[in-house]
């Protein structure tokens, strides 16, 4: 496990501390984690429990600090803090720190597959700032990535305006897709199998490792999860011994909702299935 003053809880108490005239240090507090989202599988874990211990902070201690003034601290701490503090869908730019809040959609259901391995965030900007930085790897990678840096120059109402349509017409793309590709082709096949069985549209968490595939409803999400369970674990038997997992995800209005997890590595039938970690 990550050393406790290591993790992201532990800054975000220090940076909230120095905010605040050292009322931690003075009064004391006692932190207790159950963590539920896995670490280096790009699903913000670290990021979210430091937003959530600002916001713990701020109210044990009523210190009063507004979300924006939270938000800066969240700065201090990670990139992704300050959209965490304000939760749901956002528009975000910058290093992370400019955050529209948007009506989010909780039209659709959504598979996360946790594969065997985990990514580590430095090493991935390390490995695509490599890339777009050698002359052929800019080329492939503008290749291979060309409707992301169109994106990031659209209007905060245009970026909305293509969120709002059909799920198979999304135009977006993870910068980190190829670089992580590059070190897992395995991916490539992954993503098939979640075509194959109805996603309409597939793609990476965060700086990875875990990916996704988002479906017209959280019944076909359902329904999917099965057969998309039984397609990866067939695909190569050393994965039986290593943690293979799959994610039935509900979006909510400020949060999602894991209706339950399935394993690669043993019989999960429907009559199986089991609850997962709540809501978020």
């Amino acid at each position: 496990g990550c050393p406790p003053n290591k993790s992201s809880i532990y800054h975000a108490a220090k940076v909230f501390d120095e905010a605040c005239g050292g009322i931690v240090e003075k009064k004391g507090v006692s932190i207790h984690v159950k963590k539920g989202i896995p670490s280096g599988a790009g699903l913000g874990g670290a990021g979210a429990d430091a937003a959530a211990t600002l916001l713990g902070l701020n109210e044990l201690y009523g210190a009063r600090l507004s979300l924006p003034e939270l938000a800066r601290l969240g700065e201090q701490i990670a990139s992704d803090v300050p959209f965490f503090l304000f939760g749901g869908a956002a528009i975000v730019r910058g290093r992370g720190e400019r955050v529209v809040p948007i009506v989010p959609r909780t039209d659709f259901g959504l598979l996360i597959v946790q594969p065997p391995w985990t990514s580590s965030t430095p090493e991935a900007y390390e490995a695509l700032d490599s890339l777009r930085n050698n002359a052929r790897g800019l080329h492939r990678y503008c290749s291979e990535t060309q409707v992301a840096p169109y994106l990031s120059h659209l209007s905060d109402d245009e970026l909305v305006r293509r969120y709002r349509l059909p799920i198979a017409q999304w135009p977006f793309m993870n910068d980190f897709q190829p670089v992580l590709e590059k070190r897992h082709p395995e991916y490539r096949k992954w993503y098939s199998i979640l075509r194959d069985n109805g996603a309409e549209y597939v793609s990476l968490t965060g700086s990875g490792s875990c990916f996704f595939g988002v479906f017209d409803s959280l019944d076909k999400a359902k329904e999917a999860s099965e057969q998309c369970r039984d397609n990866i674990a067939k695909m190569d038997a050393g994965y039986l011994s290593l943690p293979v997992n799959i994610f039935v995800v509900q979006p909510l209005a400020r949060s999602i909702k894991v209706s339950y997890s399935q394993s690669c590595n043993e019989d999960t039938r429907p009559d199986k299935e089991r609850p997962c970690y709540g809501s978020y």
